[in-house]
């Protein structure tokens, strides 16, 4: 969850700004570029040794982080996602990235990347905010443990309603 109350304000990512971050097996942060420190607000030294949830904003639903690790982890490929992360000081930035696992020569996951570059498109931000809003309403409907399987349903749901086959398929569009 955010550590910050988040403030309403949108950050505008430049064509030109990619962040990129890398964590340990668990997620907690190894590596940030200086687009990372320059966005959020976070220093390299503040944020390194830190779970990456430390720029998750509350909109985003709890099952699209679900989705994500639960793909990366079991079939080590990369997956692609539409975040609305939030800075330091509680301002918020849309990007659109790709997470994918690092594997040593046994084939053993030792970390994870993710490289986003920010999402301009209003129109897409809006039907990101739309969906991500119903399906956080949904998954507070339920007890915490119940929560992610809630709100996949939903998503899905939501999606199927859309023409989509599944979530990543949703957030492709925005490429």
């Amino acid at each position: 969850m955010a550590l910050v109350e988040p403030s309403g304000r949108e950050r505008v990512l430049t064509q030109a700004d990619i962040i990129c971050t890398r964590t340990d097996e668990r997620g907690v942060i190894t590596f940030t570029n200086p687009t990372f420190s320059r966005i959020t607000g976070f220093s390299r030294a503040e944020a390194t040794g830190k779970p990456h949830n430390i720029i998750r904003h509350p909109d985003v639903p709890r099952a699209v982080y679900f989705l994500l690790w639960d793909y990366i982890k079991n079939h080590q490929e990369k997956f692609f996602a539409v975040t609305k992360n939030v800075c330091k000081d509680g301002d918020h930035y849309w990007t659109i990235g790709y997470f994918q696992p690092e594997t040593g020569p046994d084939g053993e996951i030792t970390g994870y990347r993710s490289t986003r570059h920010g999402l301009h498109d209003e129109r897409l931000k809006e039907e990101f905010d739309q969906l991500y809003r119903q399906v956080r309403a949904e998954e507070r409907q339920h007890p915490r443990p119940e929560q992610i399987d809630a709100g996949i349903k939903s998503m899905q749901k939501a999606l199927a309603k859309r023409g989509y086959k599944d979530y990543e398929s949703f957030a492709k569009r925005a490429l």
